[in-house]
């Protein structure tokens, strides 16, 4: 299972934590794994090629982490749109395929 942690303060994103695999199906012809990856890569591309922050980032197999707390407000607030565009996408691979990816949102 792919378990996906948004962390938020004051309503804003700060943390996203991918840990897992969705196990679906073998491997290489995951397409719950490679719709959260796709989905998970292209925003994390889009917030340091296009927005041009840089998150504490971590990426391994199975593992991908992007924390934006001890970045400025000024940097937070501009990542916001594509972190929630990132959860909405993530909602939608959930409601098709619930087994395989669980969405938690802690405050912090």
């Amino acid at each position: 299972m792919i378990n996906a942690v948004f962390k938020k303060n004051n309503g804003n994103i700060v943390s996203v934590n991918l840990n897992g695999h969705a196990e679906s199906t073998d491997e290489g012809y995951d397409l719950v794994c490679s719709a959260v990856s796709a989905v998970s890569l292209t925003i994390a591309n889009g917030i340091t090629e296009v927005v041009k922050v840089k998150p504490n980032l971590s990426l391994e197999d199975g593992f991908l982490s992007m924390d934006f707390r001890s970045l400025p407000e000024e940097d937070v607030l501009n990542c916001q749109i594509l972190l929630k565009t990132l959860f909405i996408g993530l909602q939608s691979i959930e409601v098709s395929y619930g087994d395989y990816i669980s969405i938690k949102v802690e405050e912090v």
